[in-house]
């Protein structure tokens, strides 16, 4: 539910709770049902201003743009579902950019061979003696691939790309993220279709557009 709607539920159940709303039909009714819609849209307009931090709003139409910015409407929609997602599941960052910029440590364990020459007995006889042990090398990972490569340039006052990417995390951030979420449900991971990772433990839950997503099997028990 967007932050709007909740705000006139609340404001139209007080009145009518208080009996500030009078039976439909009476003059005394519509002018205090006037009265409530008004004060609805002065909260509503207080709220649209303060209610997206530019920060925020910068970081996660970034993420939108770079990840799905050829995508249509409903692509943007779920990448940003996924970055909101992200910043209410405790196991991520609490805010969107560190959601967006966050790194993973990754571990790739490898086998090392090393071969020693070593001198045996009395007499200089050698030998060559072999061990094998286990090297982890760690790597770091974005969560968003964009963030550790080179992007692209954004062209702010033309690219239709952009402004797009922009509404759609306005929308968002304003309270839209609920009703998608309804929809889309805890979606937290995506890939893109041409690609296969070894991911455990996530059920695919749909395709939109050129990305697959998916949600985290023990959350959603």
């Amino acid at each position: 539910m967007s932050k709007l709607r909740k705000v006139a539920n609340t404001v139209i159940g007080l009145m009518f709770l208080s009996g500030g709303v009078a039976a439909a039909g009476t003059d005394n009714g519509n002018s205090k049902a006037t009265q409530a819609f008004d004060a609805i849209e002065f909260v509503a307009e207080s709220i649209r201003p303060n209610s997206v931090d530019p920060k925020e709003l910068l970081c996660l139409a970034r993420n939108i743009f770079y990840e799905s910015g050829n995508e249509p409407e409903a692509g943007k929609i779920a990448v940003g579902v996924v970055t909101l997602n992200r910043v209410d599941d405790p196991r991520f960052p609490k805010t969107v950019c560190d959601v967006v910029k966050q790194k993973t440590v990754v571990e790739r364990p490898r086998q090392v061979v090393h071969t020693d020459v070593v001198k045996v007995g009395y007499f200089g006889k050698t030998e060559e003696r072999t061990k094998t042990y286990t090297v982890v090398d760690k790597k770091s990972v974005c969560q968003f691939s964009w963030v550790c490569t080179v992007t692209r340039h954004i062209n702010k006052e033309t690219d239709r790309r952009w402004t797009e990417s922009v509404d759609v995390a306005r929308r968002l951030l304003e309270g839209e993220h609920d009703d998608h979420q309804a929809r889309l449900g805890n979606i937290l991971y995506f890939h893109a279709h041409y690609v296969n990772p070894a991911w455990h433990g996530l059920k695919r839950t749909m395709k939109i557009g050129g990305h697959i997503f998916y949600v985290d099997r023990q959350r959603n028990k």
